[in-house]
This record gives structure tokens, C-alpha cells and sequence, in this order.
């Protein structure tokens, strides 16, 4: 599951360095982007809502029942829900129809007619996501991860193919709009989604000798109520579906409000607006989905066995696997983000056009996915513990937060006013969770070496900083190729003097369970469970 959904998220970025190089000037460029973004952004709400919330639930119900003997009741609970998702589907897709023209006049976009469009090829798209998403939750259900990380990764492949294929068909076969390669490229989701669903039908059919032989051995399906049922998995999947949603949904009041404030208020152009959009949030969010799904699929293993040690009551066994997934998420977190905003001249560089405001708003952004990170984390920490009411609040008070800061932050700022505005929400939130999680959960100390994580990343950030400012005085890269292998031997050099860091004081050996080979470590007793202590700075 690991695998997928981080290399899913690594063919996301990647396509778009041929994809955007078709489109033309870089003026052209932005603009598909926009577009692009205005679409997908509103796919990503629903795809947030069929990943976060049903399949989880579905996965808990159908694990429940298999492990009372009941495979019975978990084909006849996930065939009512299957039917269930579609019609969610339909709904959802005739929904997004009609409120096209409404979303679009609000994006960040000059032509509401193209804004519309590009959104309406999405909605056959929603009537095949949440049945598939079901699909991969009753395969979890089933203790099955195969499945769901290989769907994810054919459902990018097709996707990418067909992007590129018809982009280049439209752009330099029969020398096509650009616009038009855009609205391809949108309905790529929908041949991604059915490439997905195929490869699950397939799978559940290999499989379906397996399951006979589970139904034949499993007690009688029970007459329950299956109104009931799913009143009990709504209650269940709501918290899941909005706290997952919460990245998205603030993304989506971007593109909702951003446009009106900057060209009602500060008088800026709509084409400039639309540049302005492109670069603080169609073009990081790319970068920043990788960086919040690495550090999660690191810091998310300890999730499952967190949930399992609080309803055996275990609190010490609670506070060490809370202190594990902290210091995870922290030592993969920080250097990343720290070093891709070092170096977002390059990255930005080689993913989109070269342009210095464009490379400032992507620094600052990949500093706001620290916030991200952590919220992402936190809340996740806190739901496993069963605190879902404390999410759901705080989570609410913060999109609040967000709306009240969206409009001052971004009339003095600009859009750096808008990227402060999500850092400081999620930042604030966080703390708050965090707050709750430290004054029940933990003792003082317990953090210590978190602490002298950030510590090091900080300094380390801060000579990154100061060394990447120096070589900027002598040599700025300006093709896409040099700018690649500037930032792989930059953030490769760095990167091994970060490991060498966390071996030398030992966190190579307290967090991964390893060290390097023929290097001394200050804990290089593997029996030693002390953490770190200030000596060894």
C-alpha cells in the first residue's frame, strides 16, 4: 500500500515535465495549468471523500465479521454498499454538472466557458470513483493490500498515458488548442478510474475460489437490519471522510475566493490573477502531495497498532508508539521539506517554467507542508486514539480560522498572503491536537529526541540555506537538465550528511532499528533504549 500510493504520487509529478513542454510558451503553460487545476481540484474533494472515509469503514466491517466467522455477512454489506456508492456516484457526477458554470466563474481562471467545460469532463469520472474505492476497501477487509496499492498504480499509469498520448496528438500531430489537450488530459481520470475498477473485478474474480471456499466455511449471514448497518458506518466513516478531506477543502477555498480578492480588491489583472494561482497552488501542490504522502506512509505504520494498543487499554504501550510515529514523521519530514525549499529555483525549474516568483511562492509553500505534515499526522494520531469529536471540532474551527484569514493576509500579501493563511490554519490546528495528545499521553521527556530531531534539521536547513545562497552568487542553473542533476547532487550531498548525522548520534539505530556499517554511533549498543541526551552535541 506503501508503495503505491507514494509511486502513484511520483508519476503525478513527473508526467507533467513532457506534458507541460507540449503546451507552448510558458504563458500557455500556466494557463493549462490553471485550467487543469480549477477541474481536478474539485476530483480531489471526492476522491479525498472515497479514499478517507468508506473504504476505512468498509475495511473494519468486513475485518469485524471475518474474524467472528462471518464472510457472509461482509459479501452481503459490501454488495448493499456497492450499490449504494454508485448511486453516491451518479448523484455526485449530476451535481458537479450543474454547478460547473458556478465553480468555474469563481476559479482563478480568465474563461468561465473553458473553466466549465474542463470541469464537466470530470463527472463521469465520480460515478466510477466511490464504487472503486469500496472495491479496495473490502480487500483491506479481507487483510488483502495487494490489490489497493496495484489499482493505484495502474489507475496513474493509464491516466499519464493517455494524458501524454492525446496531448501530443492534439499539440503536435494536428497543431490543436491547448485548451483542448487540457480537456483530454482531465477525462484522463475517468479512463484512469475504469482501469482501476477493471484491475479490481479481476483480481476479486482470481480470488473468487478463495472466497466460495470463506462462504461455504462461514455461519449463516445474520438478519440485521441493514438500514441500521449503515447508519452505524455513516456515523463511523464521516469523521474519517471530513478530517481526510481537510487539505482539499482548503485548497478548494483558494480557488474559490482567491480571483475576487486579488482583482476586487488589489486591482490586479485576471490574467495576472490567473498566473498568481498557477504558481502558489496548481504547481506546488504537486510537489507538496509527495511530500505529505512519504512522510505519512512512514510515520502511518504505527497507526494499526496505536488503535490496537488503545483498546486494550495499554497506556505505556500508547505513549512509546506515539513518541515512535512523532520522531518518524520528523526525521522524514523536515529534511525534505527543508531541502526541496532550499532548492525551489531548481525544482521548480525543471517541473514548470523558469520564473523567480513562481520559485518564491514554491519555497514558501514546501515550508507550509510542514503544517500539513504534521496536521496530517497528528489527527490521524488522535483519530487511531478514538478522538474523533476533538478532530472534527478542531478541524472546524480551523477551516474557520482559514476563512477569516484568507482575505487580510492575501490584500497585504498577495498570494504569499494566501499560503500563510494555510500554514498558520494547519500549523494552529495541530498544535492544538498535539496539546491534547501531550497532556494525556505523554510525560515530560518523553520528546526529547524529537526535539533534537528539529534541532538538527534547522541547522542543517539553515547551512543548505547559506550554501545555496553562496553558489548562487557564482552559478544559477537555468535549462531543466541542470537544474536537475544541480539539485540531485545538492539534496543527494546533503541528504548523506543527514544520514551520517543521525548515525552519529545514534537515531540511525533508535528509529530505523539499523546504523552504518563501519561507522561509530555514540548508541551503538542495540540493547540500549535510552534516547539521546544533549551530551552528544
Amino acid at each position: 500500500m506503501m508503495a503505491g500510493s507514494i509511486l502513484s504520487r511520483v508519476l503525478g509529478v513527473i508526467y507533467l515535465i513532457p506534458w507541460l513542454m507540449m503546451m507552448g510558451s510558458a504563458a500557455q503553460q500556466n494557463a493549462a495549468q490553471a485550467i487543469f487545476n480549477s477541474a481536478y481540484n474539485f476530483y480531489a474533494l471526492f476522491l479525498s471523500l472515497g479514499v478517507a472515509g468508506f473504504p476505512t469503514v468498509i475495511a473494519r466491517q468486513v475485518a469485524a465479521y471475518n474474524g467472528e466467522n462471518k464472510f457472509n455477512n461482509s459479501k452481503r454489506v459490501f454488495k448493499v454498499a456497492l450499490f449504494c456508492m454508485l448511486c453516491t456516484g451518479i448523484g455526485c457526477a449530476v451535481l458537479l454538472y450543474v454547478l460547473a458554470p458556478v465553480i468555474a466563474e469563481r476559479s482563478a481562471v480568465v474563461s468561465t466557458s473553458v473553466a466549465t467545460k474542463a470541469i464537466r469532463v470530470m463527472c463521469p469520472t465520480l460515478v466510477i470513483l466511490p464504487p472503486m474505492s469500496l472495491t479496495r476497501g473490502f480487500f483491506q477487509g479481507n487483510t488483502d493490500m495487494k490489490p489497493y496499492g496495484i489499482s493505484q498504480l495502474w489507475e496513474q499509469l493509464i491516466r499519464i498515458l493517455f494524458i501524454l498520448g492525446a496531448t501530443f496528438y492534439v499539440m503536435k500531430v494536428i497543431h490543436g488548442s491547448y485548451i483542448t489537450a487540457v480537456n483530454y488530459s482531465t477525462f484522463a481520470t475517468f479512463l484512469g478510474a475504469v482501469a482501476s475498477l477493471i484491475y479490481l473485478v479481476w483480481y476479486y474474480w482470481k480470488k473468487r475460489s478463495e472466497y466460495q471456499e470463506l462462504a461455504a466455511q462461514s455461519l449463516p449471514a445474520d438478519n440485521n437490519d441493514l438500514k441500521q448497518i449503515f447508519i452505524g458506518i455513516l456515523k463511523e466513516a464521516i469523521p474519517f471522510i471530513y478530517v481526510g478531506s481537510a487539505v482539499t477543502i482548503v485548497q478548494f477555498i483558494d480557488q474559490m475566493t482567491f480571483k475576487d480578492i486579488v482583482v476586487k480588491l488589489t486591482g490586479v489583472s485576471p490574467f495576472h490573477a490567473q498566473d498568481l494561482y498557477t504558481y502558489f497552488s496548481a504547481n506546488p501542490n504537486k510537489i507538496t502531495t509527495v511530500v505529505v504522502a512519504l512522510t505519512i506512509a512512514v510515520a502511518a505504520s504505527s497507526l494499526p497498532l496505536l488503535a490496537e494498543q488503545s483498546r486494550t487499554g495499554n497506556r505505556e504501550g500508547v505513549s512509546k508508539l506515539i513518541v515512535q510515529n512523532i520522531e518518524l514523521m520528523v526525521v522524514t519530514l523536515l529534511p525534505v521539506a527543508f531541502l526541496l525549499s532550499v532548492l525551489a529555483w531548481e525544482v521548480n525549474g525543471v517541473f514548470y517554467p523558469f520564473s523567480r516568483l513562481g520559485a518564491d511562492l514554491m519555497s514558501v509553500a514546501l515550508i507550509g507542508s510542514i503544517a500539513l505534515g504534521v496536521f496530517t499526522d497528528f489527527f490521524s494520531i488522535a483519530q487511531s486514539l478514538g478522538n474523533h469529536r476533538l478532530a472534527v471540532r478542531t478541524l472546524t474551527l480551523g477551516l474557520i480560522l482559514k476563512l477569516a484569514l484568507q482575505i487580510p493576509l492575501t490584500y497585504i500579501w498577495g498570494a504569499f498572503g494566501t499560503v500563510w493563511a494555510t500554514t498558520i490554519t494547519f500549523a494552529a490546528i495541530a498544535a492544538v491536537v498535539f496539546g491534547y495528545v501531550y497532556s494525556h499521553y505523554l510525560e515530560p521527556g518523553q520528546l526529547e529526541g524529537a526535539l533534537q530531531l528539529i534541532f538538527i534539521n534547522i541547522v542543517l536547513g539553515a547551512v543548505a540555506w547559506l550554501t545555496h545562497w553562496g553558489l548562487d552568487q557564482v552559478y544559477i542553473p537555468q535549462g531543466k537538465l541542470a537544474a536537475f542533476f544541480y539539485a540531485a547532487v545538492f539534496g543527494g550531498f546533503f541528504m548523506v550528511v543527514y544520514a551520517l548525522i543521525l548515525n552519529r548520534f545514534g537515531f540511525l539505530k533508535r528509529i530505523f532499528g539499523f546504523r552504518l556499517p563501519g561507522i561509530r554511533s555514540e548508541q551503538s549498543n542495540p540493547t540500549e533504549q535510552r534516547s539521546p541526551r544533549g551530551r552528544h552535541f
